[in-house]
């Protein structure tokens, strides 16, 4: 009906082709985009469709010749090279999607999408100050973004630069209150790494949850937040849901279920005196662990013999 009201709109184009890709007609869906493009030859939404489409279907030969013809008639157009630098990118080529991207912001320096590129392009090949420095330029356009607080505390919290993390996470509230991956992480390294203040770490993890409240990561920090404290049966009924909702992913095919959870609910448990559920608890953690090892897994296994 929006089609047959503006025939000539793109975004009927476009939202029809969302529509054949949940209906799993990838061709129609290249179809409907490319009815799009005929109406505006470089609509970033179709392109980015078809690239993705391709990308799936180990395609990307012609997500090149498909950008590339684009770009012969309009080679100053700054998102075009940004879809290029994607391309390589699903090839894992980084540094021809690096040079796409520095082409990108050559021909338009506030295009903050191919700084967040070139930053994750640089954590994914473990050049953190490099991600980093790409994030800064994020703030020194759009000083309110929180994204980028956010994700230069986690790079700095990776490096066990706890202090630099812990002051950009809290730049990162002070730009959005609902900044929740800061707020989340935040709260940990108050509670786990002692950089504030437990009240505060419960305010702020309480505050997560109330907002996300099926997300096992967020949950599984305010029990630990909680264990912290020396709250145990709140902590308790806190991780085991964080387990709960984790386990219920796994098997709907989100991953394997995390050995952390279980070995937070033991240590929980320990603490409240319910040994039985303790070792339970860890006994599972050990064993996730041997799949999937974590820093933990040698204290999970000196508190289990105790038990």
């Amino acid at each position: 009906m929006a089609h047959d009201a503006a025939p000539r709109d793109t975004y009927a184009y476009i939202s029809l082709a969302g529509v054949s890709l949940a209906e799993n007609k990838a061709d129609e869906a290249v179809s409907f985009y490319e009815n799009a493009l005929a109406i505006e030859g470089t609509n970033f939404n179709a392109l980015s469709g078809l690239i993705r489409i391709y990308a799936q279907r180990s395609e990307l030969n012609k997500a090149h010749a498909r950008i590339d013809q684009v770009l012969t008639s309009y080679p100053t157009n700054a998102s075009l090279h940004y879809l290029k630098a994607q391309i390589y990118g699903f090839e894992r080529n980084s540094g021809q999607a690096e040079a796409e991207l520095r082409k990108t912001l050559e021909l338009d320096s506030n295009y903050i999408a191919a700084y967040s590129s070139l930053g994750a392009l640089f954590v994914n090949t473990k050049q953190e100050d490099r991600a980093i420095a790409e994030y800064q330029k994020i703030i020194e356009r759009r000083p309110d973004n929180a994204t980028a607080y956010t994700l230069i505390g986690m790079l700095d919290d990776s490096r066990k630069n706890y202090d630099a993390a812990a002051e950009s996470y809290r730049k990162a509230l002070g730009k959005d209150q609902n900044a929740v991956i800061a707020a989340n992480n935040l709260a940990w390294l108050y509670a786990v790494n002692g950089k504030g203040n437990l009240d505060e770490a419960v305010r702020l993890a309480q505050g997560v949850v109330q907002k996300n409240p099926n997300i096992p990561g967020f949950i599984d920090t305010l029990g630990w937040v909680y264990y912290k404290k020396g709250l145990y049966g709140a902590a308790i009924e806190q991780l085991k849901k964080a387990v709960t909702l984790d386990e219920r992913s796994a098997k709907n095919g989100a991953g394997s279920p995390s050995a952390n959870y279980q070995y937070h609910l033991g240590m929980a448990l320990k603490a409240k005196g319910e040994k039985e559920a303790a070792r339970r608890a860890l006994e599972q953690a050990v064993k996730l662990g041997e799949r999937t090892p974590f820093s933990e897994s040698e204290e999970a296994r000196n508190v289990l013999a105790t038990l």
